[in-house]
């Protein structure tokens, strides 16, 4: 009987195997999508605003390529800055700037001192395993957005998912997995379910052909008197008993 069930569990779309598959796939795609869909705004925003740094939700992920804030922010980290109003800024935060050199990548360095010059804020900046400050201030227009936020040592794995063959990679093929998976088991299941319901379907037909047979006389009686018969136990004979034939005397 419990083998019966644990089949019968594993051809239910609803057994152990495809709830875990289903959950597997559900995971996939809660983590993976994000990615995905993050990915392809950071992409088209590059592509229609290549002087501006792509941000989703006003956050800017950025891989770090330099060890000028060791400790804090290591080579090969993958950190996180917010689009925030320059009027808030303090000493101390880390700030991510745009050079006004063109081509130059973004820095992420921290502010030392704070000043305005004709009515203009102005930050100080430098890298905390640097030995001075930086040379040029930073403008109010040049700041990206505060740090917050960093992953270790998986810079090189967002640089690769955002080029095509890592998309395809590690978002695309595991989505398409589990589509592909999904599809097969609901088909599976469906071929099951119409087979079952065509053998019920002729059982049906027989039980009705059956009854007509009953309803207009046919009933195979004299197959039902072939049927063997069940033997009374030679102890439960003793205990039957007869009724007296008319001109005898009971025993």
């Amino acid at each position: 009987m419990a083998k019966q069930q644990a089949e019968e569990s594993k051809e239910k779309p609803g057994g152990v195997p495809h709830i875990v598959g289903s959950v597997v796939g559900i995971l996939l795609i809660v983590v993976l999508l994000p990615v995905f869909v993050c990915n392809m705004t950071l992409i088209i925003k590059s592509f229609i605003r290549p002087e501006k740094v792509p941000t989703v939700f006003g956050v800017a992920p950025l891989i770090v390529e330099s060890g000028s804030m060791k400790d804090a922010i290591l080579v090969n980290d993958l950190i996180f800055v917010k689009e925030v109003d320059p009027g808030a800024l303090k000493e101390r935060d880390i700030i991510a700037f745009q050079p006004l050199e063109k081509g130059k990548k973004v820095v992420t360095h921290r502010i030392i001192a704070i000043t305005e010059e004709d009515g203009r804020k102005q930050f100080t900046t430098k890298g905390d395993n640097n030995n001075t400050a930086d040379i040029d201030p930073v403008e109010t227009f040049q700041v990206v957005g505060r740090y917050f936020a960093r992953v270790a040592r998986v810079g090189k794995v967002a640089e690769f998912l955002q080029t095509p063959l890592g998309m395809i990679t590690c978002v695309g093929v595991p989505l398409v997995a589990f589509v592909l998976y999904d599809v097969l088991r609901r088909m599976q299941y469906n071929r099951k379910k119409e087979e079952e319901d065509s053998s019920d379907k002729e059982e049906l037909e027989r039980l009705r052909a059956l009854a007509a047979s009953i309803e207009m006389g046919e009933f195979p009686v004299q197959a039902a008197a072939e049927a063997p018969q069940a033997e009374v136990p030679e102890e439960r004979k003793l205990d039957i008993v007869y009724p007296p034939v008319e001109g005898e005397e009971q025993a």
